[in-house]
């Protein structure tokens, strides 16, 4: 089983955001350590002082350099405040250099007009730009015709993931061949299975592209020890809207296969609900359990 990090850079309401950056890179270390799949950074611009970080885009490559095994990853980017072709130069470039470990994530997450004004960027849909992206990375000998190249000439792109809160989110994946991510921890997300919607979209991936589909299915939690912090967490998320899983490692030894069957995904993406670093760090090691022995993920470049 494999089982991945998503990273919002919380903290203690104490806890300023340099602070909280060095927990970050400090439980991506421990991830690699364990031998967890990926680590990924969503894109959150809020109005909060103590935040690590808007865009990770940035911190990508710090964390590649931190770690030698886990995938390195954003889950994901709004790409309608980004540039696509930057984007896409970026992440090719750090893929080379880092032995083909990242993953570029795209969501088409709500923005606002001023920040769009900000980043310079025009009101191209996410359609578009996901578009460009794809294209950019996977339509080199066109985009060379026009004498544009996004080196390295010929390089092993980073993986390609959408992403989706939604039971019928996968067109995107369908339609450019890339990886699928779908959230059922996000408001508003669709928690109904429609395993069989999804079994067959899989299916006809296949068909079209030839390979497997890989697949993940994001959810947030707490995964500790202590009973009493477990009703405590319990009461907190009472106010959240987010779907979040709560409980210790005996519950998600049930919980997380079953939610792998019904969902049917391949893969599970882990949000780890709390801000207290020692309750994270303590969660990682209980679920590195469901992590079979000497599991690699570092990939070379042929």
């Amino acid at each position: 089983m494999k089982i991945s990090l998503l990273e919002f850079g919380e903290g203690l309401t104490e806890e300023n955001g340099l602070v909280r950056l060095k927990n970050v890179f400090d439980y991506a270390i421990k991830a690699d350590e364990l031998e967890f799949s990926r680590f990924w950074l969503a894109e959150h611009n809020l109005f909060n002082r103590k935040s690590a970080w808007g865009c990770p885009i940035s911190l990508v490559p710090v964390l590649a350099s931190i770690t030698n095994r886990i995938r390195i990853g954003t889950g994901g980017i709004l790409l309608k405040l980004h540039n696509s072709f930057d984007t896409v130069a970026q992440f090719k470039l750090w893929n080379a250099i880092y032995s083909n470990r990242l993953d570029l994530g795209l969501a088409n997450g709500g923005v606002t007009k001023q920040q769009l004004e900000i980043a310079n960027q025009n009101n191209e849909s996410f359609d578009q730009k996901f578009e460009e992206v794809y294209s950019f990375l996977h339509e080199e000998d066109e985009w060379f015709k026009k004498e544009i190249i996004v080196p390295p000439y010929k390089g092993v792109p980073p993986e390609l993931w959408a992403l989706s809160g939604s039971a019928f989110g996968f067109h995107r994946a369908l339609k450019y061949g890339t990886n699928y991510v779908r959230s059922i921890f996000h408001e508003n997300s669709d928690l109904k299975y429609e395993k069989e919607a999804f079994d067959n979209f899989k299916d006809e991936f296949f068909n079209r592209h030839g390979r497997k589909v890989k697949t993940m299915l994001a959810i947030s939690g707490s995964c500790l020890k202590d009973e009493k912090r477990l009703r405590e967490l319990r009461k907190l998320s009472d106010n959240d809207e987010k779907n979040h899983l709560i409980g210790n490692l005996e519950y998600f030894r049930e919980k997380i296969p079953a939610l792998l069957e019904e969902y049917g995904a391949d893969e599970i993406l882990w949000r780890d609900m709390n801000r207290d670093i020692k309750e994270k760090m303590e969660a990682l090691e209980l679920l590195s359990e469901f992590i079979p022995e000497g599991t690699t993920h570092l990939n070379t470049i042929s």
